[in-house]
């Protein structure tokens, strides 16, 4: 849709079509259609307005027509809303935000909104800026819990967008309206739609829980699953959890080990070279390794997240123990850990796919984080990590052990 599209609306709760999501053309973002679309809203409004994916054109106020509705500077502009129904559903918005940002400009300064629904992940968010993405979205629910299955069906066939004024006429700009963009937070490395991780290689030295802290975890995990926002995050499989300790190839490092004289990995397929670079970094861990069976890592509980337990040295001779195993390492391979100290004593249980952005969002991350960090404090004591190996990585969060054997089953993205 071309630029410079103003819109002057009456008060008095005037609606206005802007767009037949059906009838737009592709875009390089894909084609927006039924269930999918996003449009970007410029204004320097200092009274509410509402943005409405609607099922028909027809008027939604004070009917039964099926629209999700945003409302921005809701309530003496206290806060930016989202919930279904013109009223909401019992006068109840499903979320809302105070962020200054997401509310009017109080100032008459021109501020940016942008909008969006997409059927493909069932998310529903708005944000600021002109262009969609993780960081600016400040708004966002995602309709696909058990609980939700009412909501994602009324949003399936969303057809038609729709502004509208509150009591007090206003004046907006339409910038554009598209198909909505992955606002995802791990983009290339995991496709929401399909929910699965994309390719991603590299290797490093890993530490697996016991048996005792691996069923410790997994109630961690049960808990992120039963909550609120169990499905903006994705849990790592059992077979996977590991305290990733020294990180030494990614793709963007690979060239570090070719480049070194002593290497003897040659220029060849994607495939071969990766191969040829896991087998390298075996071969120089062969004495490292000789003592794997009785090195050991005592670790206690430090804090813990929705995603992820930290850990620390139970005492100066632990830590000095850590310092000096890393540290060959390092000489052993030539290359140094990319990870910090923070992330070398850290296991991360679940990673953040979608944004937890409105007050209830937030407060239920609140309220897990605390469930989370209570369970795992009073169980985890200590736990001597034992046994490093050399992992692959085919994806960010599953990995096998290296075997001489290996070949990538799928080339870096």
């Amino acid at each position: 849709m071309s630029d410079w599209h103003w819109i002057n609306l009456p008060g008095d709760r005037h609606e206005q079509v802007v767009a037949d999501l059906e009838a737009l053309p592709a875009s390089d973002r894909g084609r927006p259609g039924t269930g999918r679309g996003m449009i970007v809203i410029q204004t320097n409004a200092r009274s509410s307005f509402h943005v409405s994916f609607s099922h028909t054109e027809a008027p939604t106020r004070g009917t039964d027509v099926p629209c999700l509705r945003f409302v921005v500077g809701k309530r003496q502009n206290s806060m930016t809303s989202v919930g279904l129904g013109n009223p909401y559903l019992k006068k109840e918005p499903i979320d809302f935000t105070r962020q200054a940002d997401a509310l009017l400009t109080d100032t008459e300064k021109s501020r940016t909104y942008w909008f969006l629904y997409d059927r493909e992940v069932a998310v529903a968010a708005m944000g600021v800026q002109a262009n969609p993405q993780a960081d600016s979205c400040r708004l966002l629910t995602r309709f696909k819990d058990c609980f939700s299955g009412f909501r994602e069906e009324v949003c399936q066939q969303l057809r038609y967008v729709i502004v509208s004024s509150g009591k007090r006429p206003i004046s907006l700009r339409v910038v554009h309206i598209d198909a909505p963009p992955d606002i995802s937070i791990p983009r290339y490395l995991f496709d929401p739609v399909s929910w699965r991780e994309l390719p991603w290689q590299g290797c490093s030295c890993v530490f697996q829980p016991d048996e005792a802290h691996l069923q410790l975890i997994k109630r961690a995990q049960q808990l992120i699953a039963a909550s609120p926002l169990g499905t903006l995050y994705q849990l790592i499989g059992p077979d996977h959890l590991c305290l990733n300790a020294v990180r030494l190839l990614d793709p963007f490092r690979r060239t570090e080990l070719q480049r070194q004289p002593q290497s003897v990995v040659v220029e060849s397929t994607e495939e071969e070279e990766w191969r040829a670079c896991f087998e390298e970094v075996d071969r120089r861990l062969v004495t490292v390794f000789h003592s794997a069976p009785w090195t050991f890592w005592p670790l206690r509980f430090e804090r813990a997240d929705c995603t992820s337990v930290s850990l620390a040295p139970i005492g100066p001779g632990a830590q000095e123990c850590v310092g000096a195993w890393v540290s060959a390492v390092e000489a052993a391979t030539g290359l140094r850990n990319s990870a910090t100290h923070r992330e070398m004593l850290t296991l991360d249980f679940a990673y953040q796919v979608f944004p937890v952005e409105g007050e209830n969002a937030v407060q239920a991350r609140r309220d897990l984080a605390r469930e989370i960090t209570a369970l795992l404090q009073k169980e985890w004591g200590t736990m001597d990590f034992r046994d490093p190996k050399l992992a692959v990585w085919q994806t960010k969060a599953h990995w096998r052990p290296f075997q001489a054997s290996y070949i990538p089953t799928a080339p870096t993205p």
